[in-house]
């Protein structure tokens, strides 16, 4: 199991946001809202980096909450180099690994080459860590992004837990809608069919600083009207601390939705909680590294 794919592969909900009418905000905190474009330059260039991140070797503990008594804990190292390599190990040593000779698992000294279908799932997983990979480094390099489009965004308020909501109506939110997420959803498309995303981005008032995030990915047909309702995941960046000249979340929460008293929203307690414990977005790693 890779921690970084709990985070964002998933935990997808078939919920789309409903209309909200903003929240009422001071003076200062509604000039913000009125320019989401300078609001976004802000973000983009206290983010922003001469060399992008292309690989990253990252330690972290990962805490799975499958209901909201039980709790289970585990740790991983998880390395990545671009365009597509993966290297995720668990703390008893087991590892998934995708690199220039294909791909594999490993546990000790038993060393399976992942082909054919009875491989189909370990190498779904595979897929799914390196686009979780990308995802992570499209928010630690957010000022890559290149937004298509970015525009002003209400809290969404319906979906966000009670004891996020005053937190999430203190922020001042944007909407973008890039291509650079990669897509979360792995099921085939129809014919003319295409997928994009936005992310509503929740940013402190006082610093250009992200601390929540929903991303949503819609399903559109040939003719552009939506094909199915929008998957949705909410990210609560907490303790953000520098990592090689980037903002990191130190503490990463990832809620799910559930159906309470009728209506949808995300789940009071995260589905998983991450924390980094260390590592590095600026690994010296060949291809050489990837191989079994």
């Amino acid at each position: 199991m890779f921690a970084l794919q709990l985070l964002l592969s998933l935990l997808l909900s078939q919920e789309p946001p409903a209309p909200t009418p903003p929240v009422p905000a001071d003076e200062g905190a509604a000039e913000v809202a009125e320019s989401p474009q300078a609001s976004w330059e802000a973000l983009a260039k206290a983010t922003f980096a001469e060399e992008p991140v292309k690989a990253f070797d990252l330690a972290f503990h990962l805490r799975v909450r499958p209901d909201d008594i039980q709790t289970n804990d585990l740790a991983a190292r998880y390395r990545f180099l671009s365009p597509g390599y993966v290297r995720a190990t668990l703390e008893s040593g087991r590892e998934h690994l995708r690199g220039p000779d294909g791909d594999y698992l490993i546990d000790g000294e038993e060393v399976l080459k992942l082909v054919g279908r009875e491989a189909a799932e370990d190498k779904k997983q595979l897929d799914e860590a390196v686009g979780v990979a990308k995802n992570f480094m499209a928010l630690t390099d957010i000022a890559r992004l290149k937004p298509k489009e970015v525009s002003a965004a209400a809290p969404p308020m319906h979906l966000i837990p009670a004891e996020l909501q005053e937190r999430a109506a203190g922020l001042r939110w944007i909407s973008i809608r890039t291509d650079g997420f990669h897509l979360l959803s792995s099921t085939p498309l129809p014919e003319g069919a295409r997928r994009e995303q936005r992310a509503l981005l929740g940013l402190h008032r006082t610093d250009p600083t992200l601390s929540l995030s929903v991303i949503i990915e819609d399903t559109l047909g040939a003719d552009g009207l939506p094909l199915s309702q929008p998957q949705l995941v909410l990210l609560d960046l907490r303790k953000a601390a520098a990592l090689d000249g980037f903002q990191v979340p130190r503490h990463l929460r990832v809620h799910g939705l559930e159906l309470k008293d009728g209506e949808r929203r995300f789940r009071a307690k995260p589905a998983y909680e991450l924390w980094l414990r260390g590592g590095t977005l600026r690994p010296t790693f060949a291809a050489e590294s990837f191989k079994p």
